[in-house]
């Protein structure tokens, strides 16, 4: 993969999660239970996903899931995800959910880089500490907009 694809990739799944956020709160507030919102989100991911698998003849990788089955706890974790969105964006509005979201996300992905525990390790330099605080305040602006 080049990094130009990369950035694009990344960025398409940035607007998939704002998008996916949006969703999540009329979702949540008419099924009212965002455990069920999980669900339903999932089964229809389940779904889209098994028709691009079946579709494009992609093998399932069963040997390499059972060399690492830890590795479907990001199942669990995409429940989590959904559940929490769904949760306050109603209250918190999507771009303040989203700044939270992605202010924690960031530090914990730093510590994970660094740790090497993603069997890569990336090292923590002063650019990427400085360019996470930069990235810290933003969020504690964009949350900082007289709620309470």
């Amino acid at each position: 993969m080049t990094t130009p694809l990369a950035v694009v990739l990344a960025a398409v799944g940035g607007a998939l999660i704002a998008t996916q956020g949006a969703l999540l709160g009329p979702f949540s507030d008419r099924v009212r239970n965002v455990m069920v919102v999980a669900l339903w989100v999932h089964v229809a991911g389940a779904v889209f996903a098994g028709a691009v698998v079946l579709f494009g003849r992609y093998e399932l990788g069963i040997t390499e899931l059972r060399s690492a089955p830890w590795l479907l706890l990001a199942g669990v974790a995409g429940v989590g995800i959904v559940a929490s969105i769904g949760a306050v964006v109603g209250y918190l509005g999507l771009g303040t959910t989203l700044a939270v979201l992605t202010g924690v996300q960031l530090l914990i992905a730093l510590l994970l880089d660094a740790s090497g525990i993603l069997e890569r390790t990336v090292e923590l330099s002063l650019q990427r500490v400085l360019g996470a605080g930069l990235i810290v305040v933003g969020v504690l602006l964009v949350f900082g907009r007289g709620e309470g």
